[in-house]
């Protein structure tokens, strides 16, 4: 019986000594590795968004790989932990309960479409974790708690400015092609009603399923009927590029203008000669001589051996953010928060960021154009 008893106590000890080189603690300050500082990334990795997925990925991982290459922070090596939301929203929700659960991750960058970052707001902001979207740019997302933040300005912002633009090129009769998400939805929603305000007429309003339309001829036979000068497209670029080549078979000739979701190599390679003329805001500019865009450009070419397209850029600001508030106010989920809601004046390569109390940032872009096969500024 000694001997069993004995045993038992020997087990227990060797339990707690290995709990205890696990390099976690039972502190609830939201660092429980003590080795490395953790951040969440929420992203399709799979389905119809998992191209810009892995744009997330790729600047998220560039982001932590250039702080790491400096030393880290405080000595400690920052890790990145991926989890594939799927676009979903309903996964999204699972994906955020895991990643708020556990108290070693700091702060979640994501999620790419606005009703992925709506669904997980509830629980990021119940855990008191930080999560900035570098993409989702639905109006609603600006009531969605303390803990929500974006580096992409809201839709209401880009379909105002749309809309301002398309006067200033004196175009009059206006057709809106928007995808059937809050993203979309928002677009087109904010558009009209500056469109309105701006003189301009509303002369189509067609949706269509993001990542599952590919043929657009019978809403650009609508389209077409309206007699539009200029067609605005609420969407990405993959749609973007499918919608100017098949106005060009359908002999609509008129200008496009879209915003800054345009902004990609892809949108070129997929167009062609069709998109040649496309108009649309831009934060992000590889062709801009901002130290910070330059910098990010040069190194993202040197790890993947491709240009960085807006997304890519939009999470290296979100991740170098998060980066910025663990290394000047510390490594807790809300000293993060308080460092970033009060953020003025931070240059990245999408532009200068001031958050306001809402979450949302404020920043200007630029005009750009497809001409010669590439994005240029407008002038």
């Amino acid at each position: 019986m000694k001997k069993q008893l004995l045993f038992i106590v020997m087990f227990l000890m060797n339990v707690n000594i290995l709990a205890g080189c696990s390099g976690k603690d039972n502190q609830s300050d939201g660092v429980l590795n003590k080795e490395s500082l953790i951040i969440g990334l929420a992203a399709p990795l799979s389905g119809d968004s998992a191209e810009y997925g892995d744009a997330f990925k790729k600047g998220a991982e560039l982001a932590i790989k250039l702080a790491n290459d400096a030393g880290g922070i405080d000595g400690k090596k920052i890790d990145l932990v991926v989890e594939d939301d799927k676009g979903d929203p309903k996964e999204a929700v699972n994906i955020a309960n895991k990643l708020a659960s556990d108290k070693s991750i700091l702060a979640v960058i994501g999620h790419f479409n606005s009703s992925a970052t709506l669904a997980a707001a509830p629980i990021y902001n119940k855990n008191k974790i930080v999560e900035i979207s570098p993409s989702s740019s639905s109006p609603n997302v600006t009531d969605a708690g303390d803990y929500t933040f974006r580096v992409i300005t809201t839709d209401a912002f880009q379909g105002e400015y749309v809309a301002k633009w398309t006067k200033e090129e004196k175009f009059k009769n206006v057709a809106i092609i928007y995808e059937q998400t809050d993203f979309g939805l928002g677009l087109s929603t904010v558009f009209k009603k500056s469109a309105k305000e701006n003189g301009l007429i509303v002369v189509a309003n067609e949706s269509y399923v993001a990542g599952q339309t590919k043929d657009f001829s019978s809403i650009l036979t609508k389209v077409k009927e309206a007699k539009p000068d200029v067609i605005f497209v609420g969407g990405l670029y993959n749609e973007g590029a499918l919608i100017a080549k098949q106005s060009k078979q359908f002999g609509l000739n008129v200008q496009i203008m879209g915003v800054d979701s345009f902004y990609s190599d892809a949108l070129i390679k997929m167009g062609g000669e069709a998109v040649e003329g496309v108009m649309a805001p831009g934060f992000f500019n590889l062709n801009s001589d901002n130290e910070k865009t330059i910098q990010f450009v040069n190194a993202y070419k040197e790890a993947y051996n491709e240009n960085p397209g807006t997304y890519a850029a939009y999470t290296f600001d979100a991740t170098s953010i998060v980066l910025e508030a663990i290394k000047k106010n510390g490594a807790e989920r809300e000293k993060i928060k308080e460092f970033i809601a009060t953020l003025k004046g931070y240059q990245g390569a999408t532009g200068i960021h001031d958050f306001d109390e809402n979450g949302d940032v404020l920043k200007e872009p630029e005009k750009l154009i497809v001409k010669d096969g590439k994005f240029q500024l407008y002038k």
